[in-house]
């Protein structure tokens, strides 16, 4: 089986990251906190100028982008599958990494960088722009592990969609989508076959 795997928000737990570190850079630059925060991505939606939001990617996008640690169990069962004979192709629509510019490539090396940081194995990456359609029929996936409720509805049609749970994607359901709650829970839905 061919397996999609979305990045930011299944191989880590970015929400819980841009939640405290946006509250922090909100206190320390006398901005309105969000009110909208069970939102996907509310840090863009709010009364922030876009400045405001590069300034924040800037001062704490790196950080995560290298340093935030997987999921728990996220290499064990990517490393199971793997061994069990599964293809495990990462999808990531993460900020600039499509682009040929000089801050896509910075974006590439620090997903590569990561994945050896924390020896994640896989068997290829594809750098997409959401939602994913092209490059999940090309590279013909069986399921897709995805967060985004923006990207999760328009591939439902294309593939079979493991939702990893959070708050901004409680709302989603429907054909094709099956909701996770953890690493373990996506290991017994595909080697059990309750997709």
């Amino acid at each position: 089986m061919n397996i999609g795997i979305d990045f930011d928000g299944v191989l880590t737990n970015d929400e819980e990251y841009i939640m405290a570190t946006l509250y922090k850079y909100c206190v320390e630059h006398n901005l309105e906190m969000p009110t909208d925060n069970l939102g996907y991505e509310f840090r863009k939606k709010e009364c922030w100028s876009m400045e405001d939001v590069e300034k924040y990617r800037e001062e704490y996008f790196d950080s995560y982008a290298e340093n935030y640690p997987p999921r728990l169990f996220a290499k064990e069962v990517i490393d199971k599958l793997r061994q069990m004979g599964h293809r495990i192709i990462l999808i990531t629509g993460r900020n600039n990494t499509p682009f040929d510019t000089p801050k896509g490539e910075m974006r590439r090396k620090q997903i590569f960088d990561w994945l050896e940081k924390y020896n994640i194995k896989f068997d290829k990456i594809v750098f997409a722009i959401p939602p994913k359609i092209d490059e999940l029929k090309e590279n013909e996936i069986d399921v897709m592990i995805e967060d985004s409720p923006i990207t999760i509805p328009q591939i439902t049609d294309t593939v079979k969609v493991l939702c990893y749970d959070d708050r901004y994607n409680r709302h989603i359901s429907g054909k094709n989508v099956i909701r996770v709650y953890c690493w373990y829970d996506i290991y017994d839905k595909i080697v059990n076959n309750k997709i």
